[in-house]
């Protein structure tokens, strides 16, 4: 796997996760300093390849990340990030399975500040926050730009949004939407776990994603229930919304885009690691059926059901 930005606060946490997790047999590390990098990363690890990012980026890419076939990007700037994009655009094909080979990690709110006066008054709550109304140093449009740079680039992505950081916002469970309407906190322990996972998800791949930390929720077993109702980003436009309206017609029709949005986003927060509620019991509680145990009333189909219930 590849890293852009390794030496800051996320990125050396991205370098930990996929070390720790075991999804890289080898990280490649792009850095401008040497001497930061010896600092905050384990180059004492003979998994970390360490690669000087000089004035030639595509040169140093293509001499000095030979046999890269994912990367993650985690740095602010947008330097060397088509050229990334490029290295992995076709690498790991027969193996990821359609999974994204480009993680980008950019943030929540880049796109408030382009809305319409009315959308913004109607939403104050993630629209007259301080980053949108601020918006120091045009942080939110250069965001907006290096993720055009992604989508542009032929490389299968995933762009992943994250709300405000805190080194010390206990961990959880990552809440994953779209819209650009998450507010809150995310824990940066959290975010270098999810930017790793997604290498893995092919649900993932062509999205554009926030998310935020539920703390106190342990995180998922997997993330593919709570990417695959969630659109790509080739079908935000008109002609996606009318595919997806034939495509609800077809199936019986029922529920409107809006009740599966709000299903798919309430199922995130149910207890336990499967996330699976059709799957319990009567008298099972989520912890046993993650563990694979039996609930005090039988298997389900089986349930010895009383014939009153003390609530």
């Amino acid at each position: 796997a590849d890293l852009g930005g390794p030496t800051g606060r996320t990125g050396r946490l991205v370098v930990q996760e996929l070390l720790r997790s075991g999804r890289a047999t080898e990280v490649c590390v792009l850095v401008r300093n040497e001497t930061k990098a010896s600092e905050v990363l384990p180059l004492d690890d003979a998994r970390l390849r360490v690669v000087l990012l000089g004035s030639d980026a595509a040169g140093t890419f293509a001499s000095g990340c030979e046999g890269v076939d994912a990367a993650i990007w985690c740095s602010d700037g947008q330097d060397g990030i088509v050229e990334m994009a490029r290295l992995v655009k076709d690498a790991g094909d027969a193996s990821s399975k359609g999974a994204p080979r480009m993680v980008m990690c950019s943030s929540a709110a880049i796109t408030r500040p382009t809305w319409p006066k009315g959308k913004q008054s109607m939403f104050p709550g993630v629209a007259d926050i301080p980053i949108v109304r601020l918006n120091p140093g045009n942080l939110l449009g250069k965001k907006r730009a290096a993720e055009a740079l992604v989508r542009t680039s032929g490389a299968p992505y995933v762009i992943l949004r994250p709300t405000g950081l805190r080194d010390d916002s206990p961990v959880g469970r990552p809440l994953l939407s779209q819209g650009d309407f998450a507010v809150g906190r995310t824990s940066r322990v959290d975010l270098a776990s999810m930017l790793v996972a997604l290498l893995d998800e092919p649900s993932s791949t062509g999205k554009t994603v926030e998310m935020l930390s539920v703390a106190g929720y342990p995180k998922p077993v997997g993330y593919a229930s709570a990417l695959a109702p969630l659109l790509r980003d080739a079908e935000l436009g008109l002609a996606g919304r009318l595919r997806r309206g034939v495509a609800r017609l077809l199936r019986g029709g029922g529920a409107s885009a809006a009740d599966e949005a709000k299903y798919g986003l309430l199922q995130q927060l149910l207890p336990g690691e499967n996330q699976d509620s059709a799957s319990l019991a009567m008298g099972q509680t989520y912890e046993q059926n993650d563990k694979g145990q039996e609930g005090r009333l039988g298997p389900r189909g089986e349930e010895r059901v009383p014939a009153s219930m003390n609530r």
